[in-house]
C-alpha cells in the first residue's frame, strides 16, 4: 500500500511557512531555518518533509546534505507559488476541497485511509489545507502560465518527422487461443478443431478456462515479445487460420489460431497527430512551469540560516 505521504505530495503542497502575526509568528521565526519574502519555514515543517523524503531515496542520498538542500528547495519554491496565489487572489471554495479530499479517500477501501493518516500523524483538516493550497497552485499555473503555451501544426509535423523510430508500428498478428487445463484436454480439442478449425471461437466460449474465451478467445492483435513470448513469438510464423500444436505455458496449455497479420509499418501523421501535440504540450507545459517559478525566486528575498538548517534531523 503507498504511503498516504506519496498521495499528499502529488496532490498537496507539505508548506511550512508562517501565515499568524504576532508573538506566534516571532516565535516561528526564531525556529525558521529559512524567511521567504517575510514567511517562515520553519525547522519542524523541514524535518516532516525530509522524513518523508527520505523514506522515498536511496540509501546514498537519504545520508546527505544534498537531501536536506533539495527538500528545503521545495518548500520555498512551494512558499512562493502560494504566495503569488495569493498575490493574485486566487480563491478555492469549500465544495472544490472536499471533492478532492473524496477522491483521495476512495483509494483506500475500509479503515486504511483513517489508519495511513494516524501514521501519518495528519488530521482531516491538515489534509484539507494542504489540498486547498495544491488547487490554489493549479489554478495559478491554468490561469498564469498555460494559456501561454501553443503547440502549432509545424511543430507537430517537426516532431513526426525528426522521431521516426517512435511511430514505427511492429509487426503484429491477430490472435485466437483456447487455454484448458491438462494436455489431454487439449489434444482433443486440437484434433476436432483441425478437422473443422472454423469452430475456433465456439470451442473457445465453451472450453477456455482464459479470461477472453467467452469473447471467443480473440486476443486480438498482438506484437512480438508480448506475455510468454516463448509461447505466443509462434504465432509469427503461422500461416493463417491453422490450428497450432498444443503450447504449454504456466496458465495450461493452449491452441492458437492466427486470422491475420500486419507487417511493420509507420504510424501516419494524422494518426499520431493527437498523440505528438500532448506530449509537446506537456513538455512545454514543464517548462513554462519552471520558468516562471524561476521568476518568482529572481524577485524573491530568501534568507537561509545555515546553521539553523544543517541541524535539522528527520
Amino acid at each position: 500500500m503507498r504511503r498516504l505521504a506519496a498521495t499528499a505530495a502529488a496532490l498537496s503542497l507539505a508548506l511550512g511557512c508562517g501565515k499568524c502575526g504576532g508573538s506566534r509568528e516571532a516565535e516561528k521565526a526564531a525556529r525558521a531555518v529559512a524567511v521567504v519574502n517575510g514567511e517562515a519555514i520553519s525547522a519542524e515543517a523541514l524535518g516532516r518533509d525530509l522524513r518523508e523524503a527520505r523514506a522515498g531515496a536511496g540509501e546514498a542520498e537519504g545520508k546527505s546534505d544534498v537531501l536536506r538542500r533539495r527538500v528545503l528547495d521545495e518548500l520555498v519554491d512551494r512558499t512562493l507559488l502560494l504566495q503569488e496565489a495569493r498575490a493574485r487572489s486566487i480563491v478555492v471554495g469549500q465544495d472544490q476541497v472536499e471533492r478532492a479530499f473524496l477522491r483521495i479517500r476512495a483509494e483506500y477501501p475500509g479503515t486504511h485511509f483513517d489508519d495511513l493518516l494516524a501514521q501519518e500523524r495528519l488530521s482531516q483538516t491538515e489534509l484539507k489545507a494542504r489540498l486547498k493550497e495544491q488547487l490554489a497552485v493549479e489554478r495559478l499555473f491554468e490561469e498564469e502560465v498555460f494559456p501561454r503555451v501553443t503547440v502549432v501544426d509545424a511543430e507537430v509535423e517537426r516532431f513526426h518527422a525528426d522521431h521516426a523510430a517512435e511511430f514505427q508500428d511492429p509487426e503484429r498478428v491477430r490472435v485466437l487461443q483456447i487455454v484448458v487445463a491438462t494436455r489431454d484436454e487439449a489434444q482433443q480439442l486440437r484434433d476436432r478443431l483441425r478437422r473443422n478449425p472454423q469452430t475456433f471461437a465456439e470451442v473457445a466460449r465453451k472450453s477456455s478456462i482464459a479470461p477472453e474465451g467467452k469473447s471467443g478467445g480473440d486476443l486480438g492483435y498482438i506484437g512480438r515479445g508480448a506475455g510468454f513470448p516463448e509461447v505466443f513469438d509462434a504465432c509469427f510464423s503461422m500461416p493463417l487460420n491453422v490450428v497450432s500444436e498444443v503450447t504449454p505455458s504456466p496458465y495450461g496449455f493452449h491452441i492458437f489460431k492466427v486470422t491475420d497479420k500486419k507487417g511493420a509499418q509507420r504510424r501516419p501523421l494524422e494518426q499520431a497527430r493527437a498523440e505528438i501535440r500532448e506530449k509537446l504540450t506537456r513538455e512545454k507545459r514543464a517548462r513554462a512551469q519552471e520558468e516562471f517559478l524561476a521568476g518568482l525566486r529572481q524577485r524573491a528575498k530568501i534568507q537561509v540560516d545555515e546553521k539553523a538548517l544543517a541541524g535539522v534531523t528527520p
